[in-house]
Protein backbone atom coordinates (compact mmCIF):
# COMPACT_ATOMS: atom_id res chain seq x y z
CA UNK A 1 0.00 0.00 0.00
CA UNK A 2 0.83 4.10 -0.47
CA UNK A 3 0.95 5.44 3.04
CA UNK A 4 1.51 9.03 3.65
CA UNK A 5 2.86 9.42 7.36
CA UNK A 6 2.97 13.15 8.82
CA UNK A 7 5.90 13.57 11.05
CA UNK A 8 7.91 11.17 9.32
CA UNK A 9 11.36 13.05 10.74
CA UNK A 10 10.03 12.72 14.57
CA UNK A 11 10.95 9.79 16.70
CA UNK A 12 7.72 7.99 16.08
CA UNK A 13 7.66 8.87 12.64
CA UNK A 14 10.88 7.73 11.70
CA UNK A 15 10.37 4.25 12.80
CA UNK A 16 7.45 3.85 11.44
CA UNK A 17 8.83 4.84 7.83
CA UNK A 18 11.50 2.06 8.60
CA UNK A 19 9.16 -0.95 10.05
CA UNK A 20 7.00 -0.21 6.97
CA UNK A 21 9.41 0.45 4.13
CA UNK A 22 10.56 -3.18 5.15
CA UNK A 23 7.13 -4.71 5.51
CA UNK A 24 6.93 -3.58 1.69
CA UNK A 25 4.83 -0.82 1.92
CA UNK A 26 5.72 2.62 -0.43
CA UNK A 27 5.77 5.90 2.46
CA UNK A 28 5.25 9.31 1.72
CA UNK A 29 6.99 10.69 4.39
CA UNK A 30 5.93 14.07 5.21
CA UNK A 31 8.17 16.68 7.25
CA UNK A 32 9.53 20.48 7.60
CA UNK A 33 12.72 19.62 5.86
CA UNK A 34 13.12 17.33 3.35
CA UNK A 35 16.02 15.68 3.93
CA UNK A 36 15.49 14.93 7.71
CA UNK A 37 15.19 11.28 6.47
CA UNK A 38 16.65 10.79 3.83
CA UNK A 39 19.33 8.16 3.64
CA UNK A 40 22.08 6.95 0.69
CA UNK A 41 20.32 4.81 -1.74
CA UNK A 42 16.86 4.93 0.00
CA UNK A 43 13.92 4.60 -2.07
CA UNK A 44 12.24 6.96 0.37
CA UNK A 45 9.56 9.86 -1.30
CA UNK A 46 9.59 12.87 0.64
CA UNK A 47 7.21 15.62 0.74
CA UNK A 48 8.06 18.91 2.48
CA UNK A 49 5.22 21.11 3.75
CA UNK A 50 4.91 22.73 7.53
CA UNK A 51 2.47 21.58 9.27
CA UNK A 52 1.43 24.33 11.75
CA UNK A 53 0.54 26.51 8.22
CA UNK A 54 -1.61 23.00 6.37
CA UNK A 55 -5.30 24.45 8.35
CA UNK A 56 -7.22 23.71 5.09
CA UNK A 57 -8.38 20.54 3.21
CA UNK A 58 -7.18 22.41 0.10
CA UNK A 59 -3.62 22.40 1.58
CA UNK A 60 -3.91 18.21 1.79
CA UNK A 61 -5.59 17.23 -1.58
CA UNK A 62 -2.48 17.52 -3.58
CA UNK A 63 -0.58 14.99 -1.20
CA UNK A 64 -3.48 12.55 -1.28
CA UNK A 65 -3.39 11.44 -4.68
CA UNK A 66 -3.32 7.78 -4.92
CA UNK A 67 -2.97 7.31 -0.99
CA UNK A 68 -4.26 4.37 0.71
CA UNK A 69 -3.31 5.02 4.27
CA UNK A 70 -2.85 8.33 6.17
CA UNK A 71 -0.89 7.91 9.38
CA UNK A 72 -0.89 11.10 11.44
CA UNK A 73 1.80 10.91 14.00
CA UNK A 74 2.65 15.01 14.09
CA UNK A 75 3.19 16.00 17.64
CA UNK A 76 5.14 18.63 20.20
CA UNK A 77 5.15 18.60 23.48
CA UNK A 78 5.73 22.02 24.16
CA UNK A 79 4.21 25.31 22.74
CA UNK A 80 6.44 27.94 20.88
CA UNK A 81 5.42 31.11 18.86
CA UNK A 82 5.32 29.41 16.32
CA UNK A 83 3.71 25.58 17.06
CA UNK A 84 1.07 25.61 18.99
CA UNK A 85 -1.07 22.25 20.64
CA UNK A 86 -4.54 23.64 18.89
CA UNK A 87 -2.61 24.24 15.53
CA UNK A 88 -0.63 21.36 15.57
CA UNK A 89 -2.76 18.50 17.18
CA UNK A 90 -5.98 20.14 16.53
CA UNK A 91 -6.96 22.16 13.38
CA UNK A 92 -4.33 20.55 10.87
CA UNK A 93 -5.04 17.13 11.83
CA UNK A 94 -8.88 18.36 11.06
CA UNK A 95 -8.16 19.23 7.93
CA UNK A 96 -6.07 16.50 7.08
CA UNK A 97 -9.01 14.09 7.61
CA UNK A 98 -11.05 16.40 6.18
CA UNK A 99 -9.17 16.00 3.13
CA UNK A 100 -8.91 11.89 3.22
CA UNK A 101 -12.41 11.98 3.40
CA UNK A 102 -13.26 13.98 0.06
CA UNK A 103 -10.31 12.14 -1.62
CA UNK A 104 -11.54 8.32 -0.45
CA UNK A 105 -8.21 7.89 1.78
CA UNK A 106 -9.35 3.90 2.80
CA UNK A 107 -8.11 4.52 6.57
CA UNK A 108 -6.59 7.25 8.96
CA UNK A 109 -4.25 6.11 11.81
CA UNK A 110 -4.29 8.94 14.34
CA UNK A 111 -1.85 8.74 16.89
CA UNK A 112 -3.31 10.14 20.05
CA UNK A 113 -2.23 10.30 23.46
CA UNK A 114 -3.13 7.69 26.55
CA UNK A 115 -5.71 10.28 28.76
CA UNK A 116 -6.76 12.46 25.86
CA UNK A 117 -10.65 11.30 27.06
CA UNK A 118 -13.21 12.94 28.50
CA UNK A 119 -11.06 13.41 31.83
CA UNK A 120 -8.79 15.28 29.86
CA UNK A 121 -7.58 18.77 31.79
CA UNK A 122 -4.18 19.43 29.85
CA UNK A 123 -3.90 21.17 26.72
CA UNK A 124 -1.67 19.09 25.73
CA UNK A 125 -4.64 16.12 26.13
CA UNK A 126 -7.03 18.43 25.05
CA UNK A 127 -6.07 19.07 21.87
CA UNK A 128 -5.50 15.83 20.73
CA UNK A 129 -9.05 14.93 21.80
CA UNK A 130 -10.10 17.64 19.63
CA UNK A 131 -8.73 16.12 17.10
CA UNK A 132 -9.90 13.20 17.66
CA UNK A 133 -13.30 14.04 18.06
CA UNK A 134 -13.09 15.45 14.84
CA UNK A 135 -12.37 12.40 12.66
CA UNK A 136 -14.75 10.15 14.47
CA UNK A 137 -17.46 12.59 12.66
CA UNK A 138 -16.12 11.53 9.32
CA UNK A 139 -17.11 8.64 6.75
CA UNK A 140 -13.73 7.12 6.72
CA UNK A 141 -12.45 3.84 8.02
CA UNK A 142 -10.26 5.44 11.19
CA UNK A 143 -8.20 4.16 14.35
CA UNK A 144 -7.12 6.19 17.02
CA UNK A 145 -4.12 4.78 18.97
CA UNK A 146 -3.32 6.17 22.26
CA UNK A 147 0.15 5.43 23.08
CA UNK A 148 1.36 6.07 26.75
CA UNK A 149 5.44 6.87 26.90
CA UNK A 150 6.77 5.19 23.71
CA UNK A 151 10.48 5.09 24.51
CA UNK A 152 13.50 3.56 22.20
CA UNK A 153 16.59 5.05 20.42
CA UNK A 154 15.50 8.82 19.49
CA UNK A 155 13.06 9.09 22.26
CA UNK A 156 13.37 12.69 23.62
CA UNK A 157 11.13 12.12 26.31
CA UNK A 158 13.51 8.78 27.59
CA UNK A 159 16.66 10.80 26.90
CA UNK A 160 15.53 13.11 29.23
CA UNK A 161 14.52 10.79 31.79
CA UNK A 162 18.01 8.88 31.20
CA UNK A 163 20.03 12.38 31.92
CA UNK A 164 17.76 12.84 35.08
CA UNK A 165 18.71 9.50 36.57
CA UNK A 166 22.45 10.04 36.06
CA UNK A 167 22.22 13.03 38.29
CA UNK A 168 24.17 12.43 41.78
CA UNK A 169 20.49 13.46 43.68
CA UNK A 170 17.38 12.24 41.17
CA UNK A 171 14.13 14.80 41.64
CA UNK A 172 11.11 13.30 41.63
CA UNK A 173 7.78 14.70 42.18
CA UNK A 174 5.77 14.17 45.47
CA UNK A 175 7.73 10.96 46.40
CA UNK A 176 7.94 9.65 42.72
CA UNK A 177 4.43 7.13 43.04
CA UNK A 178 3.31 8.25 40.19
CA UNK A 179 2.54 5.16 37.84
CA UNK A 180 2.81 5.15 33.75
CA UNK A 181 3.54 2.52 31.67
CA UNK A 182 5.48 2.58 28.59
CA UNK A 183 5.84 1.22 25.30
CA UNK A 184 8.85 0.34 23.09
CA UNK A 185 8.79 1.90 19.94
CA UNK A 186 9.61 -1.89 18.18
CA UNK A 187 6.11 -2.79 19.85
CA UNK A 188 4.32 0.30 18.89
CA UNK A 189 4.98 0.07 15.06
CA UNK A 190 4.27 -3.54 15.28
CA UNK A 191 0.92 -3.16 16.18
CA UNK A 192 0.64 0.16 14.07
CA UNK A 193 1.85 -2.03 11.34
CA UNK A 194 -0.72 -4.57 11.37
CA UNK A 195 -3.41 -1.71 12.08
CA UNK A 196 -3.33 -0.54 7.97
CA UNK A 197 -4.67 -3.80 7.25
CA UNK A 198 -7.95 -3.70 6.02
CA UNK A 199 -8.64 -7.10 7.78
CA UNK A 200 -8.35 -5.16 11.24
CA UNK A 201 -11.98 -3.36 12.35
CA UNK A 202 -12.19 0.21 11.78
CA UNK A 203 -13.46 3.09 13.92
CA UNK A 204 -11.62 1.57 17.00
CA UNK A 205 -9.77 3.58 19.68
CA UNK A 206 -6.46 1.37 21.33
CA UNK A 207 -4.90 2.04 23.90
CA UNK A 208 -1.00 1.30 23.27
CA UNK A 209 0.78 0.44 26.46
CA UNK A 210 3.46 -1.85 28.00
CA UNK A 211 2.94 -5.10 29.82
CA UNK A 212 2.54 -3.11 33.43
CA UNK A 213 2.45 -0.28 35.58
CA UNK A 214 5.97 1.17 36.69
CA UNK A 215 6.27 4.10 39.22
CA UNK A 216 8.60 7.28 38.06
CA UNK A 217 11.24 6.27 40.87
CA UNK A 218 10.83 2.46 39.79
CA UNK A 219 11.47 3.71 36.44
CA UNK A 220 15.09 5.95 36.81
CA UNK A 221 16.23 3.19 39.58
CA UNK A 222 16.13 0.55 36.61
CA UNK A 223 17.52 3.86 34.30
CA UNK A 224 20.64 4.38 36.57
CA UNK A 225 21.08 0.39 36.84
CA UNK A 226 21.66 0.25 33.13
CA UNK A 227 23.69 3.02 32.96
CA UNK A 228 25.92 1.52 35.18
CA UNK A 229 25.52 4.59 38.03
CA UNK A 230 25.35 2.52 40.79
CA UNK A 231 22.87 3.11 43.41
CA UNK A 232 19.64 5.37 43.06
CA UNK A 233 19.39 8.78 45.69
CA UNK A 234 16.07 10.58 45.26
CA UNK A 235 14.92 13.95 46.81
CA UNK A 236 11.35 14.28 46.33
CA UNK A 237 10.14 18.13 45.42
CA UNK A 238 6.95 19.11 45.86
CA UNK A 239 3.98 19.57 43.10
CA UNK A 240 3.40 23.08 42.85
CA UNK A 241 7.27 24.03 43.25
CA UNK A 242 7.81 21.44 40.28
CA UNK A 243 5.17 23.33 38.57
CA UNK A 244 7.20 26.77 39.30
CA UNK A 245 10.54 25.29 38.13
CA UNK A 246 9.06 24.28 34.63
CA UNK A 247 7.40 27.47 34.12
CA UNK A 248 11.24 29.22 34.60
CA UNK A 249 13.70 26.43 32.94
CA UNK A 250 11.11 25.81 29.83
CA UNK A 251 12.14 28.75 27.70
CA UNK A 252 15.65 27.84 28.26
CA UNK A 253 15.88 23.70 27.52
CA UNK A 254 14.86 21.48 24.52
CA UNK A 255 13.89 18.88 27.38
CA UNK A 256 10.14 18.20 27.68
CA UNK A 257 9.79 19.81 30.57
CA UNK A 258 6.52 22.07 31.33
CA UNK A 259 3.79 22.59 33.52
CA UNK A 260 1.52 20.58 31.30
CA UNK A 261 3.71 17.44 31.10
CA UNK A 262 4.32 17.86 34.75
CA UNK A 263 0.81 17.82 36.11
CA UNK A 264 0.34 14.62 33.32
CA UNK A 265 2.77 12.91 35.02
CA UNK A 266 1.37 13.43 38.78
CA UNK A 267 -2.22 11.94 37.12
CA UNK A 268 -0.20 8.88 36.14
CA UNK A 269 -0.62 7.45 32.82
CA UNK A 270 -1.75 3.97 32.73
CA UNK A 271 -4.32 1.43 31.09
CA UNK A 272 -5.31 -2.14 30.73
CA UNK A 273 -3.15 -4.81 28.47
CA UNK A 274 -6.00 -6.74 27.82
CA UNK A 275 -7.09 -5.08 24.57
CA UNK A 276 -4.30 -5.19 23.55
CA UNK A 277 -3.08 -8.75 23.45
CA UNK A 278 -6.55 -9.40 22.32
CA UNK A 279 -6.15 -6.93 18.94
CA UNK A 280 -2.49 -7.93 18.33
CA UNK A 281 -1.99 -11.35 19.60
CA UNK A 282 1.15 -10.84 21.38
CA UNK A 283 2.41 -8.83 24.72
CA UNK A 284 4.68 -6.07 24.24
CA UNK A 285 7.96 -5.95 26.17
CA UNK A 286 8.49 -5.05 29.73
CA UNK A 287 10.46 -1.71 30.66
CA UNK A 288 13.46 -4.01 32.54
CA UNK A 289 13.61 -6.38 29.86
CA UNK A 290 14.17 -3.77 26.91
CA UNK A 291 17.19 -2.64 28.96
CA UNK A 292 18.00 -6.29 29.90
CA UNK A 293 18.23 -6.89 26.12
CA UNK A 294 19.72 -3.76 24.85
CA UNK A 295 22.85 -3.17 27.54
CA UNK A 296 23.77 0.29 27.58
CA UNK A 297 26.69 1.51 25.28
CA UNK A 298 29.06 4.18 26.17
CA UNK A 299 27.58 6.55 24.19
CA UNK A 300 24.33 6.40 26.39
CA UNK A 301 26.68 7.13 29.37
CA UNK A 302 28.24 10.33 27.32
CA UNK A 303 24.66 11.36 26.05
CA UNK A 304 23.04 11.31 29.50
CA UNK A 305 25.87 12.72 31.23
CA UNK A 306 26.32 16.08 28.85
CA UNK A 307 22.17 16.26 28.83
CA UNK A 308 22.26 18.98 30.88
CA UNK A 309 25.82 20.24 30.73
CA UNK A 310 25.86 20.96 26.60
CA UNK A 311 23.28 23.80 27.16
CA UNK A 312 25.32 25.31 30.30
CA UNK A 313 28.40 25.00 27.96
CA UNK A 314 26.87 27.34 25.64
CA UNK A 315 25.65 29.67 28.17
CA UNK A 316 29.17 29.92 30.00
CA UNK A 317 30.25 30.64 26.64
CA UNK A 318 27.78 33.31 25.89
CA UNK A 319 27.98 34.88 29.19
CA UNK A 320 32.03 35.16 28.43
CA UNK A 321 31.63 37.31 25.15
CA UNK A 322 28.52 39.32 27.02
CA UNK A 323 30.58 39.91 30.55
CA UNK A 324 34.33 40.88 28.57
CA UNK A 325 32.17 42.69 25.98
CA UNK A 326 29.95 45.18 29.21
CA UNK A 327 32.98 45.15 31.33
CA UNK A 328 35.46 47.03 28.33
CA UNK A 329 32.96 49.26 27.57
CA UNK A 330 31.48 50.45 30.35
CA UNK A 331 33.02 49.32 33.61
CA UNK A 332 37.15 49.11 32.96
CA UNK A 333 39.40 52.54 33.37
CA UNK A 334 38.96 53.29 29.64
CA UNK A 335 43.09 55.06 30.51
CA UNK A 336 43.56 51.44 31.22
CA UNK A 337 41.93 50.35 27.85
CA UNK A 338 43.60 52.79 25.85
CA UNK A 339 47.16 52.10 27.60
CA UNK A 340 46.90 48.61 26.31
CA UNK A 341 46.02 49.21 23.05
CA UNK A 342 48.69 51.41 22.53
CA UNK A 343 50.84 49.05 23.73
CA UNK A 344 50.38 46.33 20.49
CA UNK A 345 50.34 49.69 18.12
CA UNK A 346 46.97 51.34 18.24
CA UNK A 347 46.91 54.76 17.06
CA UNK A 348 45.50 57.52 19.76
CA UNK A 349 42.91 58.58 17.30
CA UNK A 350 41.90 55.00 16.59
CA UNK A 351 41.62 53.33 20.36
CA UNK A 352 38.08 54.69 20.94
CA UNK A 353 36.54 52.86 17.56
CA UNK A 354 38.90 49.58 18.40
CA UNK A 355 37.63 49.63 21.70
CA UNK A 356 34.35 50.03 21.46
CA UNK A 357 34.13 48.08 18.08
CA UNK A 358 35.88 44.75 20.02
CA UNK A 359 33.42 45.44 23.12
CA UNK A 360 30.12 45.40 20.54
CA UNK A 361 31.30 42.37 18.86
CA UNK A 362 31.99 40.63 22.17
CA UNK A 363 28.41 41.48 22.83
CA UNK A 364 26.88 40.45 19.27
CA UNK A 365 28.42 37.15 19.92
CA UNK A 366 27.17 36.65 23.46
CA UNK A 367 23.75 37.32 22.77
CA UNK A 368 23.73 35.11 19.43
CA UNK A 369 25.56 32.77 21.57
CA UNK A 370 22.58 33.22 24.19
CA UNK A 371 19.87 32.58 21.37
CA UNK A 372 21.25 29.53 20.04
CA UNK A 373 21.76 31.26 16.64
CA UNK A 374 23.58 29.85 13.75
CA UNK A 375 25.88 28.01 16.12
CA UNK A 376 28.50 26.37 14.00
CA UNK A 377 29.05 29.68 12.53
CA UNK A 378 28.89 31.76 15.07
CA UNK A 379 31.22 29.19 16.91
CA UNK A 380 33.78 29.30 14.22
CA UNK A 381 33.57 33.32 13.85
CA UNK A 382 34.50 33.59 17.72
CA UNK A 383 37.42 31.21 17.40
CA UNK A 384 38.75 33.10 14.57
CA UNK A 385 38.68 36.31 16.34
CA UNK A 386 40.19 34.64 20.07
CA UNK A 387 43.08 33.09 17.51
CA UNK A 388 43.67 37.03 15.91
CA UNK A 389 43.89 38.36 19.73
CA UNK A 390 46.27 35.80 20.58
CA UNK A 391 48.32 36.73 17.62
CA UNK A 392 48.24 40.14 17.80
CA UNK A 393 49.01 40.27 21.89
CA UNK A 394 51.28 37.61 21.18
CA UNK A 395 53.87 39.78 19.00
CA UNK A 396 53.17 42.56 20.38
CA UNK A 397 53.11 41.85 24.69
CA UNK A 398 54.58 38.32 24.55
CA UNK A 399 55.32 38.91 28.11
CA UNK A 400 51.61 38.18 28.70
CA UNK A 401 52.49 34.30 27.98
CA UNK A 402 54.05 34.10 31.39
CA UNK A 403 51.80 35.90 33.53
CA UNK A 404 50.94 34.06 36.62
CA UNK A 405 46.55 34.38 35.63
CA UNK A 406 47.17 33.19 32.01
CA UNK A 407 45.04 35.92 30.59
CA UNK A 408 46.44 34.42 27.31
CA UNK A 409 46.96 30.51 28.00
CA UNK A 410 43.36 30.70 29.01
CA UNK A 411 42.42 31.14 25.45
CA UNK A 412 43.19 27.68 24.50
CA UNK A 413 40.57 25.81 26.98
CA UNK A 414 38.06 28.72 26.00
CA UNK A 415 38.36 27.50 22.41
CA UNK A 416 38.24 23.94 22.98
CA UNK A 417 35.33 24.45 24.63
CA UNK A 418 34.05 26.53 21.30
CA UNK A 419 34.53 23.01 19.40
CA UNK A 420 33.14 21.47 21.52
CA UNK A 421 29.42 23.82 21.61
CA UNK A 422 29.82 23.44 18.08
CA UNK A 423 29.74 19.32 17.47
CA UNK A 424 27.20 19.50 19.94
CA UNK A 425 24.83 22.13 18.53
CA UNK A 426 25.15 19.27 15.10
CA UNK A 427 23.27 16.59 17.06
Amino acid sequence: MRILITGASGFIGRHLTDKLQACGHRIVACQRRNNNHKRLGDPLESVQLDFSLAQTPSDWLPLLKNIDVVINAVGIFKQTHTQTFDQIHNRTPCALFQACELTGVKRVVQISALGADDGAFSQYHLSKKAADDCLQKLKLEWVIVKPSIVYGTGSSSMNFFKALSSLPFIPVIDGGTQQIQPIHIDDFTHATEQLISSNVPGKATIDLVGPEPITIKEMYTNLRTWLGMGTARFFSVPLPLSIIFAKVLAPFTKSPISPDAIKMLSNGNTASIKPFIDQFGFKPKSFERVLNEQPAQQTDRWHAGLYFLSPLLRYAIAFLWLYTGVISAFVYPIEQSHKMLADVGISETMQPFILYTASSLNILFGILTLISYRIALIGVLQIVVIVFYTIIISIALPEQWIHPFGPISKNIPVIVSIMIMIVISKR
